[in-house]
């Protein structure tokens, strides 16, 4: 199977090469390309039909499909670079067939395809072999040779005359290198050079050339470096908002970092900027993030009660607030849901009220030096800005007391998720102060006697009983009822242990036949099958496809929550995503619709794990299970997929076939190049800890172009400080994917628009002001995030500018930037975030009226920092549109018939309606969540009309400072789960009948009065959560300052 997802890729890999457009022109190279495709096709269907990798030497296969697509895209890097010093010219056949470097790849090719057939011959003798050995009929081995041997009948494979001709012809002899060609004032194109250069040399580009360009200077970036949080007071001109009015979210007191950017996020969309005074928050905050992250989520009880949790979790919760042990141990079988309990006590609202910030989550790395490396991650989520000031500390015993020193005489919580060792408790107590404070320690093991070894209070975790166990089974594979014949031998296999049950009960949602193929699974099973066995059983079926996908996400750190809009970008760069078919329909199809199905997919699988939602329960972020995530990184070793660099201190040995994508957990001071010569995709993961930049990024970097080393497809540095990039950037042709989120960069090297296979740039939440002009012309970019760059089209060109851009997002415009012929090109976007200072918006507004794909607008008017008018027009063209966010100020808010239907996410800012809102918006039918942020209505009354609001899941009232009385008429808001109220001071109490429904779960107060929340809490029943918060916000650029709140800053 390993070898057969590898094939996929390569297959992949040739089928993008072949829908390049300077490549179709090369009927010679078109050939031979579809000719080995055909090969590797068939070669993969052989290993798919028949399972004999165990059997066979792997690595043989595995070499030879890798040698076809350093050969193919190697090749392809060479016809870019060609193209990008000659432009038309090589896009003329005959001229270019001229060089030797064409002829040479073509050889390359056919002497490839020689060996694939080879390999083919010898994998048909080892089939038969195999099927002999295990007493296979001999009609099943004929029928596996006959597909090939009619192929060779209708002369769909080339014959052995054929091939040694094209070699002949093609002159395998002429060296694998072409000269850089000196243009001057006439055309000289330089020949290649007889030299006998190596394959290995050639596969990998790095032949030498004596008129390579020559290199210029890195850009050394000497910023300041840091960002203040939003309570900071505003030293720039533009100051930083109050994150009141204008944020999706409002943890900031917890310490959640992600609510906390979001909300700085916000602030700086409606003018502002953050506030530069120290690093010191910023460049922490990145690994803290996860440890923030888990405990701001939010878990559903009715999940929990799905897998029979839902008792544990208050006996659990009881045990961490009220028992006097300092540790607490939950222990359990393998796949008994050990983590997922730990997960929902670690985000549940007791506890983090509790434990206030002082909490951290860290799983056990086997593969380094355990106790370091624990400790210097709990260092980190609990906000040692200052750890590697003068260096990376290593030593344990430092550590150790860093840590102590850290958590005396603060209460916290931390939670050791995958101990299973009494030493490394020995190791680590020391570094816990015991304090009698009741502070806790959480440890999450198998082995009770790791438990009982650290003095812990128990927390079994018992299997499910039977019944539990089936109706979970039965959920999980979308039947009410049925199989009541196979009930019994199912949870004899399924041992009554969550994770089997779920694993097993999704395999089987996914068959059509689902009786006669689960009988025949149960039939094939021994008593009790292992959680081992089902995992590998799990993996098996996936189609080829989704195994890369699913092996792909091991590359990021255990337990991680990955954000899925990154994933699914990064799987698209890969390469491991097909081209969507032809549809009849008049909808568009992108691989970016491919994508999505392949996660769903693997959710639906349970492969992959939804940790986080978005409010209206679109995925936000997700995981692997830390059992699956072991099984899945061995199978990643035998592919060579990825290389982890987790030593600082040492040159790591490559595997058997380089390091095609390197992930860096650390830094890098020791590293041979020639190792880097297949390198595919960078990602990092170290995140910078002192105030300076991480300018071995831009060392790795230039290395690899100096050398020739510019297959790189994807550079991903997400939350890296202030990486140090080169300025030849662009000379890495083949790149395809450009992640810069979060770095705070505060430029671009300009040769970025000469990436011309760019399809995702994201510079959201850098300094980046501008981009160069070149950007607007990459016809293969599809996803485009920035953060408030004016949007600068060129004049020339237009009408080929971003033929294919999904996503913009972050950008404004004014007068000055082109609409006709400009954003008028731009047709299949499906998420746009605009903000505009036009003194006519019409154009803008009917541009945007055609974007039927459209799913989320973000339109935001803007003069000088202010929210200023903001006129709409009908937005009932957009049928996808489900969110939806103005700030600006409304003469009207829209009719019902002018609101997209399918709308569910509805946010207004600064609308100063004066208009009661709720009728018109209580009749949208789809509508899940409403936010009503800073002055978006001026009156003193509010009334939700009766049998209003039927799907409203999430209403947040923020900062409407005239609103006095508020009702909820008979039959309105009937599944309203969450209530947030912010800075209303006038507000009298909440609808009582709102309070009474049994969906209601959660009430968020923020700056009320005194008064207000002692009667909520009077009023409300038990099963209503109330969070009461008091922040001190620095008032919006137009606000004047009020000492109404005993001299606070109001909201």
């Amino acid at each position: 199977m390993a070898v057969a997802a590898v094939a996929f890729l390569v297959i992949q890999k040739i089928t993008d090469t072949l829908t390049q457009e300077s490549i179709m022109h090369q009927k010679v190279m078109v050939d031979q390309l579809k000719r080995i495709k055909k090969d590797i096709e068939r070669m993969k269907d052989y290993f798919l039909k028949n399972e004999y990798e165990q059997k066979t030497d792997v690595d043989k296969y595995l070499r030879h499909f890798y040698d076809v697509e350093d050969a193919i895209e190697t090749y392809a890097l060479r016809f870019a670079r060609q193209r990008k010093r000659l432009g038309f010219l090589t896009n003329r056949t005959l001229f270019f067939k001229n060089f030797a470097a064409c002829r040479n790849v073509s050889g390359k090719i056919i002497w490839l395809r020689k060996e694939s057939k080879k390999l083919n011959r010898n994998l048909h003798r080892e089939v038969e072999d195999a099927s002999v050995n295990s007493k296979l009929t001999i009609s099943t081995v004929r029928s596996i040779s006959s597909s090939y041997d009619d192929e060779m009948m209708n002369g769909t494979v080339a014959d052995q005359n054929q091939i040694e001709e094209e070699e002949q012809h093609n002159n395998r002899d002429i060296p694998h290198g072409l000269e850089d060609a000196s243009v001057n004032s006439t055309l000289r194109i330089g020949t290649a050079r007889a030299a006998n250069s190596n394959d290995d040399e050639f596969l990998n580009g790095s032949v030498s050339h004596p008129n390579r360009i020559e290199e210029e200077d890195q850009h050394d970036l000497d910023i300041p470096h840091g960002v203040e949080d939003a309570s900071v007071k505003s030293t720039l001109p533009i100051a930083t908002t109050s994150a009141a009015a204008y944020s999706n979210d409002d943890e900031i007191m917890n310490g959640t970092f992600s609510h906390q950017n979001e909300m700085e996020e916000e602030a700086r969309d409606v003018g502002t900027k953050l506030t530069v005074r120290t690093i010191s928050e910023a460049s922490v905050v990145a690994d803290r993030l996860q440890s923030r992250l888990m405990y701001s989520y939010s878990y559903d009880e009715e999940e929990l009660d799905i897998v029979g949790f839902k008792k544990d979790v208050p006996g659990l919760v009881r045990k961490l607030t009220e028992g006097s042990n300092l540790v607490v141990s939950i222990v359990g079988h393998k796949g008994s849901g050990k983590t997922t309990l730990a997960r929902a006590v670690y985000g549940n609202r007791k506890i983090k009220e509790y434990f206030k910030s002082c909490a951290a989550w860290a799983t056990i790395c086997k593969d380094c030096n355990a106790t370091v490396d624990l400790l210097r991650k709990l260092l980190k989520q609990l906000g040692d800005s200052k750890l590697d000031k003068d260096g990376p500390v290593t030593d344990e015993q430092k550590l150790k007391t860093r840590l102590f020193e850290w958590l005396k005489d603060k209460q916290y919580l931390i939670i050791l998720d995958d101990f299973e060792s009494s030493k490394l408790w020995d190791d680590l107590q020391t570094a816990f102060p015991i304090q009698g404070n009741r502070s806790k320690i959480v440890l999450i093991t198998c082995d009770k006697a790791v438990a009982t070894h650290a003095s812990s209070q128990l927390h079994i975790l018992e299997k499910l009983s039977d019944e539990d166990s089936w109706n979970l089974f039965l959920r999980k594979a979308g039947l009410k009822e049925g199989l009541e014949d196979l009930k019994q031998r199912t949870l004899e296999v399924c041992s009554c242990l969550p994770l089997n049950i779920i694993l097993l009960g999704s395999l089987l949602s996914t068959k059509e036949e689902r009786q006669s193929e689960w009988q025949k699974f149960l039939s094939s099973q021994a008593n009790r099958g292992s959680l081992e066995g089902i995992i590998a059983l799990s993996y098996n079926d996936l189609p080829v496809h989704l195994k890369l996908c699913l092996l792909y996400t091991v590359l990021f750190p255990k337990e991680f929550d990955i954000p899925v809009r990154r994933l699914q970008r990064l799987w698209l760069a890969e390469g491991f995503v097909e081209r969507p078919h032809k549809s009849s329909s008049s909808e568009t199809f992108f691989q970016e619709d491919v994508a999505k199905q392949y996660f769903d997919n693997l959710v639906k699988r349970s492969l992959i794990q939804v940790s986080k939602l978005t409010s209206d329960g679109w995925p936000k972020k997700c995981r692997v299970l830390g059992v699956l995530y072991d099984h899945l990184v061995s199978k990643t070793k035998v592919i060579s997929l990825f290389h982890v660099h987790q030593k600082s201190d040492s040159c790591e040995v490559a595997g058997p076939f380089g390091v095609r994508r390197l992930v860096q957990y650390t830094d890098m001071k020791k590293w041979d190049p020639s190792q880097l010569k297949r390198l595919r995709s960078y990602l990092s993961f170290n995140i910078q800890y002192r105030d300076t930049p991480a300018k071995e990024v831009g060392s790795l970097l230039q290395d690899m172009i100096g050398n020739g080393l510019r297959l790189l497809r994807v550079l991903d540095l997400e939350g890296v400080y202030k990486p140090s990039l080169p300025e030849n950037l662009g000379d890495f042709c083949n790149l395809r994917y450009l992640g810069l989120r979060w770095t705070f960069l505060d430029a671009l090297p300009e040769s970025v628009g000469q990436l011309h296979y760019l399809e995702a740039l994201d510079i959201k939440h850098t300094f980046i002001n501008s981009l160069p002009t070149f950007i607007w012309k990459l016809k293969h970019l599809k996803h485009l995030n920035a953060n408030g760059i004016r949007l600068d089209l060129p004049s020339r060109h237009l009408c080929s500018s971003l033929p294919q851009l999904l996503t913009l997002w972050g950008f404004s415009v004014d007068d000055d930037t082109l609409l006709k012929d400009g954003l008028n090109s731009l047709v299949h976007l499906r998420e746009l975030g605009i903000t505009f200072h036009l003194s006519n918006s019409d154009g803008l507004l009917d541009w945007i009226s055609n974007l039927t794909a459209l799913e989320t607008l973000r339109l935001r008017s803007n003069d000088m920092g202010r929210p200023s008018k903001l006129i709409l027009k009908s937005l009932s063209s957009l049928k996808q549109l489900t969110h939806l966010n103005l700030l600006g100020n409304l003469p009207k808010l829209p009719e019902y018939g002018d609101f997209p239907q399918e709308l569910k996410v509805l946010t207004l800012s600064a609308s100063q309606l004066n208009d009661d809102p709720m009728p018109t918006l209580g009749k949208l039918p789809k509508l899940t969540v409403l936010r009503l942020l800073a002055n978006s209505y001026l009156e003193k009354e509010m009334v939700c009309p009766q049998g209003g609001f039927k799907e409203l899941r999430v209403l947040k009232l923020w900062m409407l400072k005239n609103l006095e009385q508020w009702a909820v008429k008979e039959g309105a808001m009937e599944r309203l789960k969450e209530l947030n109220i912010r800075c209303c001071d006038k507000l009298r109490m909440i609808p009582e009948r709102l309070l009474r429904q049994r969906t209601f779960k959660e009430l968020t107060l923020t700056n009320m009065p005194e008064e207000f929340r002692k009667q909520v809490e009077k009023t409300k029943f038990s099963r209503v959560s109330l969070t009461i918060k008091n922040y001190k916000f620095s008032p919006l650029p137009w606000e004047g300052a009020d000492d109404s709140l005993d001299g606070e800053i109001p909201c």
